[in-house]
């Protein structure tokens, strides 16, 4: 190969590593949009946490949420989810800007003693990670609805929430603003991104 094509093949390489790196720049300062409906909000929601507490929504409100929906006899999606939300738990236990909440799909089975091992089986701060249980009905028009976790069986009934690999975002003043596949490689990272721009758009 001569000398003209391997400097030809040399700047095409480097206006590409250019691009990506622009892209990533634009991408990372990029802030997320609202999603939903037109005024989409979470609606406000009193459930039961690990402790046996009552969880009041409004108590959080001004924060940014984590959110994700499981049942802790969930053998291969929800754990998988569950490690990544863990990860960004880790570096955000003790932050009082940032709550992470679990909701159960199976309350018949997701007693506040059974939510409390599974707690503690993901090192949870119990008092930034919120497993919550309570009415079935409710806690799956919430995750539908509120936190448009669309997974169902097509029905469309509200009771016909089944699961989601979904990590949810919310910002401070109840906007959805991040769907994450909880299941992927990299969720964490893509949820402490969201977390980030969230930080800067709200100033926390």
């Amino acid at each position: 190969m001569n000398r003209g094509i391997l400097l030809f093949l040399a700047v095409v390489a480097g206006f590409t590593a250019i691009g990506y790196g622009l892209a990533e720049i634009w991408e990372k300062n990029t802030s997320l949009e609202i999603l939903g409906p037109e005024n989409h909000l979470v609606e406000d929601f009193v459930f039961t946490d690990q402790q046996e507490r009552e969880f009041e929504s409004e108590d959080h409100d001004g924060k940014i949420w984590i959110v994700n929906s499981f049942f802790s006899s969930c053998p291969i999606v929800c754990p998988k989810v569950m490690r990544n939300i863990q990860n960004t738990h880790n570096l955000l236990r003790n932050d009082d800007d940032v709550v992470t909440i679990s909701l159960t799909v199976d309350p018949k089975r997701d007693t506040p003693e059974r939510l409390m091992e599974y707690a503690n089986k993901y090192n949870a701060n119990h008092e930034s990670w919120f497993l919550l249980t309570g009415d079935k009905k409710e806690l799956y028009r919430h995750a539908r609805r509120s936190f448009l976790m669309a997974a169902s069986d097509g029905t469309g009934n509200d009771e016909d929430f089944i699961h989601s690999e979904n990590i949810v975002i919310v910002d401070p003043d109840r906007h959805v603003r991040a769907l994450i596949n909880g299941t992927a490689k990299g969720a964490d990272r893509d949820v402490m991104d969201a977390v980030r721009k969230l930080r800067k758009e709200f100033k926390l």
